[in-house]
């Protein structure tokens, strides 16, 4: 399964529920900042593309 399945796959998966909107980039730098690293890639989009949280188990 690619990225981009994965990221249409959580999209549909975030259409069931009630989940906070996507993250503003603004928000993912500060929180890298914050812990000192980059994201990982894939959770990176989740967060910008899908939700802001609320979709873990």
């Amino acid at each position: 399964m690619t990225d981009d399945e994965l990221i249409a796959a959580a999209r549909s998966h975030a259409g069931d529920e009630e989940l906070p909107g996507p993250a503003v980039p603004e928000d993912v730098a500060s929180a890298e900042r914050a812990v000192g690293h980059a994201m990982p890639r894939l959770l990176k989009r989740v967060y910008l593309e899908v939700s802001n949280g609320g979709f873990g188990p």
